[in-house]
């Protein structure tokens, strides 16, 4: 599954995981669960910003449209988070969504080659748009993190070719 809505590219580069994590999710319940959002099928427009200096300016890293068939928003967003970083090695410690307001934090199991990543997202996530703030603290003691900002929004249908 292609899923970039919540900007997959970036996600990947701050939480990339491998292994099981304990405690991770099984399959995906039909549909979302009470009180979650499911996104509208259709092609959204995606753009994500890293880092910001002092006066709010940052890095675009990336500015793509991208096609979400049925079966990628059936399970609601939170399922989208965990189907996107891979449910055996990411879970979530905490999730609120409510009123449109989402508030979550991701932890994704380490391996040999990278230590366990905390996630916080936070941000507006309704059924055809999203603006979310992801930030990963550094890795060592004073290392830098990533911050970054995704949003989206549904801008028409996918065409075959966009599918």
């Amino acid at each position: 599954m292609r899923f970039v809505l919540v900007g997959a590219s970036a996600l990947a580069l701050a939480l990339a995981a491998c292994g099981d994590y304990p405690g991770a999710y099984e399959e995906a319940e039909a549909g979302p669960p009470a009180g979650d959002v499911r996104i509208e099928p259709g092609l959204y427009r995606m753009q994500i910003t890293i880092g910001g200096g002092p006066d709010g300016s940052g890095m675009q890293y990336a500015d793509e449209n991208q096609c979400l068939a049925e079966e990628d928003v059936s399970g609601g967003y939170r399922e989208m988070l965990l189907d996107l970083q891979g449910r055996d090695s990411c879970r979530f410690e905490t999730y609120d969504l409510a009123d449109g307001q989402l508030d979550a934090v991701m932890v994704c199991a380490g391996d040999a080659f990278q230590p366990e990543t905390r996630a916080r997202i936070a941000g507006t996530v309704t059924p055809e748009a999203t603006d979310l703030r992801m930030t990963v603290a550094g890795f060592e003691e004073g290392g830098a993190g990533v911050d970054m900002r995704v949003t989206s929004e549904r801008i028409g249908d996918c065409d075959d070719q966009d599918a």
